[in-house]
């Protein structure tokens, strides 16, 4: 079953018939009579494609420039759901509240009274994908539905957040611009499909204790306050010891907690995010110089060797002739 790729205007009303099958309820802030009143306002606009991979098995890929704040509502309760973000950012609500930035994933598990509820700020592009798994039986593997009943029964912390490696965000990202369609598209969204499923599993079960962790809580917050400057400025020169002053430790402590918290250098995470951003003002129409030069290379070639390795096709083809 395959709900029909769309690319519009998305009312209150339109977001709930959509998602009905998913368990799912959408609403403006925390008044469901205030949110009844204005269905026919304009949240969103841009694509949304859901697709049922498997019966219980709910993949959604969104790219929307959201125009009026709006909160979506996780109703099903046996629920498990991961969110990959590849642009924007959310505030997330379960058992413990959370923002989740671009480059960023998050595993939820549902199993009490306490709905996920995640929050979308008016004025921002989002990207995401998103995995729900309504039971854990519906999955059609054995092995598969065992993990997701650990996951369900899992009476820890139910928001587990955890890095996009940059290998997994450009495969993400190819799910928006493939050109395929039948059953070569349906394959691709179900590998997508599973590769999330695996990373958030694997958050959800295998993840050991903070104790044991190398990484403080405090540790984590100087980091994203880190990768949060490097999204919000990549055109800036950048220098490890100006890093490593905002988060409060030496430039080698620093690279080597960045390491273990995001799996790659600080570097390898701020060329991916210019690349990102550069691919955004291509599309919109920016010559290779300009993009080159907004994202901080002193060298259109440079940039222009970079994007290929990141994307495989040069940074001309996108740009206007």
């Amino acid at each position: 079953m395959a709900a029909q790729p769309s690319s519009h205007s998305f009312t209150l009303a339109e977001f709930n018939r959509l998602d009905r099958p998913n368990g799912m309820l959408y609403r403006l802030g925390a008044s469901e009579h205030d949110a009844a009143a204005t269905d026919g306002v304009q949240l969103a606009r841009g694509r949304v494609d859901r697709h049922e991979l498997r019966p219980g098995l709910w993949l959604a890929a969104s790219d929307l420039v959201v125009d009026f704040p709006y909160q979506s509502v996780w109703r099903q309760q046996a629920h498990f759901s991961v969110i990959a973000l590849l642009q924007g950012r959310l505030h997330l609500q379960h058992d413990s509240a959370m923002d989740l930035c671009a480059q960023g994933g998050v595993s939820a598990s549902g199993g009490d009274a306490r709905p996920l509820v995640a929050s979308h700020a008016a004025g921002q592009q989002v990207r995401s994908l998103r995995l729900t798994v309504l039971e854990a039986t519906d999955i059609g593997e054995d092995h598969s539905s065992e993990l997701l009943a650990k996951a369900l029964c899992n009476h820890g912390q139910r928001l587990r957040p955890w890095p996009l490696q940059p290998h997994l965000a450009v495969a993400f990202e190819h799910l928006f611009d493939c050109m395929w369609s039948g059953t070569l598209k349906q394959l691709l969204r179900e590998g997508i499909g599973l590769q999330l499923l695996s990373h958030g599993l694997h958050c959800s079960i295998d993840v050991p204790p903070q104790k044991h962790s190398p990484l403080s809580p405090r540790d984590r917050q100087m980091l994203e306050r880190v990768r949060q400057k490097l999204h919000a400025c990549p055109g800036e020169d950048h220098s490890l010891h100006e890093l490593a002053r905002l988060a409060c430790m030496s430039p080698s402590t620093l690279r080597a907690k960045f390491q273990a918290a995001y799996q790659c250098s600080v570097f390898h995470w701020l060329r991916q995010r210019r690349l990102e951003v550069a691919r955004e003002q291509l599309a919109q129409g920016w010559s290779v110089q300009q993009a080159a030069h907004y994202v901080g290379y002193r060298h259109a070639t440079n940039f222009s060797t970079a994007f290929r390795e990141r994307y495989g096709i040069c940074p001309s083809r996108l740009a206007p002739p």
